[in-house]
């Protein structure tokens, strides 16, 4: 039996989002949202860790005086580039130093190392596209349920459907049912530090660049 939407964690997100059809699960979320229930950001559609970058001002003119300065740009671009190179070799050390990849452990045939999924995704701004205006992360999707500690025998209370990559349907057994987070599968925050470690370097970065832009970490973190 589902949880009422007050108790549900994010596990019980995860699941229905991944048990329930497309409509069902938006209706899932607007009740919820109409009730004032925050829902996890892991399960909003088309989630992806990232970083944005706003202005300040709101101003066109500011984003025109910017962009304008091309040795400028070019820089801010490429130092964001290289620090997030740097964050996903963390993260990508992160996932091997906690996830020992044996059989037992493997929830995806796709990615069987959870540091193989993992890549930088940058955009540009919409209207030059010139300067970077936000800054992720790729992963697996078992990366986020290893961060709340789900896994082969460890699912959350209500279960999940997914296709692999040969198409076949799989299923949470029902002797997993609520171990998420239990035992020897205990969460691993393993996504969170890299990028907090690294984000004073990345504010230095934004500074030197320009100071109407702000930095907008909202959708980067992991919940834990």
């Amino acid at each position: 039996m589902r949880p009422g939407l007050e108790d549900m964690t994010v596990g019980d997100w995860i699941d229905a989002k991944t048990s329930m059809n497309a409509n069902s699960f938006k209706t899932l979320v607007k009740v919820a949202r109409v009730g004032g229930i925050v829902v996890p950001s892991t399960v909003v559609a088309n989630f992806s860790p990232r970083i944005t970058f706003g202005s300040i001002s709101g101003s066109d003119t500011e984003m025109y005086m910017r962009v304008r300065d091309t040795e400028a740009v070019d820089k801010f671009n490429n130092a964001v580039q290289e620090w997030a190179i740097k964050v996903a070799m963390e993260l990508k050390q992160s996932a091997n130093s906690r996830f020992h990849h044996r059989m037992s452990d493997q929830i995806s045939a796709e990615f069987p190392r959870l540091s193989d999924s993992i890549g930088v995704n940058i955009r540009f701004d919409k209207q030059y596209k010139l300067e970077t205006r936000s800054v992720g992360f790729t992963l697996a999707r078992h990366g986020v349920y290893l961060h709340q500690g789900a896994g082969r025998g460890y699912g959350g209370s209500t279960g999940s459907k997914w296709t692999d990559k040969y198409g076949r349907l799989k299923t949470t057994a029902d002797s997993s049912l609520g171990k998420m987070g239990t035992g020897s599968r205990s969460a691993e925050h393993w996504f969170n530090d890299p990028i907090q470690n690294n984000m004073p370097a990345l504010a230095d970065i934004v500074a030197d660049y320009s100071l109407d832009l702000v930095i907008n970490m909202n959708s980067i973190f992991l919940p834990e």
